[in-house]
């Protein structure tokens, strides 16, 4: 059975619940981090937390804990479930209000949850070694991306959009068919021998992998810009790969019915992959 934080106390996940009165429930007001566990590594634990910091501060949220009780807490959980391959999932909401009102109190109470998920990340080399294909569909979310909030509609559409579409993963892009960044990865593309991505601003994550990625392609001197593309660039391109904290980095060969160059995973995208999972 999985043990799960909440509140101070470890209790089973079956048998902890936040009150109807959580603003979380009521408006997606809080802020959550996906932590991948690899081997038994919290994966980029730092970068997550460091994140989620920074949504709380954005959210004007405060909570009593620092990064190294949160650290305690996450390592508590992993050791009480034996996690040794899945998610470590964190949400903090502004807490309880009773009358329900969209203007907050300052002296809420934030809901703090920790828990854990198995997830087999072995099948994902298999995946990676074949790609995926993705779906397009309009960036409808709100904007303040940059924030990790857990108002997810948007995202949980487009996700859906890909499921019914038999896609790995939708690929976002706004009213001037530019793409921003997938329902939960990071977009990529190589042309002749450079990497592109979406550069940070409201309209995207500042994604953990995506970060770690960069450093990577820096210490390699590989060539990389942060610039805004097309649609057009995207299916033109010589390499199309995501990066999340659960796909890590994963080829894409298709865009709907558009085949990515020669329709394999890229060389690149492939020696990145690797040179991330030496990393971890």
């Amino acid at each position: 059975m999985t043990t799960c934080y909440i509140n101070g106390k470890y209790k089973p996940l079956n048998q902890s619940y936040v009150s109807v009165t959580d603003r979380g429930f009521q408006f997606s007001d809080g802020v959550y981090e996906v932590i991948a566990v690899f081997k038994g590594e919290l994966v980029d634990l730092n970068l997550h937390l460091n994140r989620l910091f920074v949504s709380l501060k954005k959210m004007n949220m405060k909570i009593k804990f620092n990064k190294n009780q949160i650290i305690s807490i996450t390592n508590k959980i992993k050791k009480l479930n034996n996690l040794k391959m899945g998610i470590i999932y964190i949400q903090i909401t502004r807490g309880d209000q009773n009358p329900r009102e969209h203007k907050y109190p300052d002296k809420l109470k934030p809901n703090i949850i920790i828990y854990s998920i198995n997830k087999n990340f072995e099948y994902l080399n298999k995946l990676a070694l074949k790609g995926v294909k993705t779906s397009l569909y309009p960036d409808i979310r709100w904007h303040r991306s940059d924030i990790k909030s857990i108002s997810l509609l948007g995202n949980v559409l487009a996700a859906n959009h890909a499921k019914e579409n038999k896609s790995h993963e939708a690929v976002l892009f706004d009213n001037r068919n530019m793409i921003t960044e997938g329902n939960s990865s990071s977009i990529w593309i190589i042309k002749k021998n450079k990497c592109i991505t979406h550069p940070l601003n409201f309209r995207i994550l500042k994604g953990c992998t995506r970060h770690k990625l960069i450093s990577i392609l820096k210490k390699n001197k590989f060539k990389f810009e942060e610039k805004k593309f097309s649609i057009k660039s995207l299916l033109d391109a010589d390499e199309a790969f995501m990066t999340s904290a659960t796909n890590f980095v994963m080829p894409i060969v298709k865009v709907d019915k558009f085949t990515i160059s020669n329709g394999k995973p890229g060389l690149n995208t492939l020696k990145f992959r690797n040179l991330f999972i030496d990393a971890i």
